[in-house]
């Protein structure tokens, strides 16, 4: 592949970052009134339906904010690039989605990033680009899929903290949440995978086929040919004159010559005993060739 993954785009995920970091000001301005106007409230959800949206916005701090928006930036970037905006962004509404509809099923609001979209990220790039290798700390190399492996057991270690400390409610939005959006992709991918493979195949079949029927079809007219170049050809070692149509023979056969074709040695020419001269684009040459004495006879040796 021949892209930048990590470019600047001018696609969706610039603003995406845009947006945290206005939401992130707002709340700095007024924390009580930002969160209760753009967080998820299940008891009311349509109220402010983009609730269901604008909850991955919130931040409690600037270390969530620089997080969030880093990640997203990193990874949604190369994302964004492999698949184009338009599937990057339905990701991306899936995997918001899946923190905030489940939340809504277990009644849980959200009033920060339960960073749902940036690990669905992580797990989706993992996939596609194994061994990328980011830098921790800017210093310590590590390929992105031990990240997602520990991201994954991270996030089974906070279900399990939350099943015991805050309920099913928190421990289910975080399951559910981060795993939607690759959820999604990973269906994508393999039902993309199948149509490649069975678009392959399709192919591959009707290349077969056509190539069988080309056989067959030059086998038909070679069989036809041949009786006709062994007839002159006895003519003309008995020093009779050409069978009828035979004087035009020749000229016919030069005109099936094809070009560039890879011809046996003449002592090879099997004419009409062999389905492989038979099914030769070189059989009109190799006929010509047998027509002036090359070989002399034709010959064919069994098997032993």
């Amino acid at each position: 592949m021949n892209r930048d993954l990590f470019g600047q785009k001018l696609g969706l995920t610039l603003p995406l970052c845009g947006f945290h970091f206005v939401f992130f000001f707002l709340s700095v301005m007024d924390p009580a009134k930002t969160r209760a106007l753009f967080g998820f409230f299940p008891e009311t959800p349509f109220a402010n339906p983009w609730g269901f949206v604008t909850y991955q916005f919130l931040h409690a701090g600037p270390l969530g904010l620089f997080f969030g928006a880093f990640m997203l930036w990193m990874l949604g970037s190369a994302l964004e690039a492999e698949w184009g905006t338009g599937p990057y962004a339905v990701f991306w509404l899936v995997a918001t989605l899946g923190g905030s509809l489940s939340a809504w099923a277990v009644g849980t609001p959200l009033l920060g990033d339960p960073f749902v979209v940036p690990i669905s990220m992580l797990f989706a790039f993992a996939y596609l680009f194994p061994d990328t290798q980011f830098l921790i700390f800017f210093v310590i190399p590590v390929k992105v899929k031990w990240l997602a492996w520990l991201s994954a057991f991270l996030l089974v270690a906070a279900f399990v903290v939350d099943l015991t400390t805050r309920g099913v409610g928190t421990a289910l939005v975080r399951i559910v949440g981060a795993s939607a959006g690759f959820v999604w992709f990973w269906v994508r991918e393999q039902g993309r995978f199948k149509a490649r493979k069975a678009a392959r195949e399709a192919v591959t079949a009707v290349k077969t086929a056509q190539a069988v029927r080309e056989d067959t079809s030059l086998e038909r007219r070679n069989r036809e040919l041949f009786p006709k170049v062994e007839a002159l050809r006895s003519a003309q070692k008995a020093g009779l004159p050409p069978p009828s149509g035979g004087a035009e023979l020749p000229a016919h056969l030069q005109k099936l010559v094809v070009p560039g074709v890879n011809i046996c040695k003449p002592v090879d020419f099997k004419g009409d005993k062999d389905l492989v001269c038979l099914r030769c684009e070189g059989f009109a040459e190799c006929s010509l060739r047998y027509l002036a004495g090359k070989p002399d006879e034709i010959v064919v040796r069994k098997r032993e």
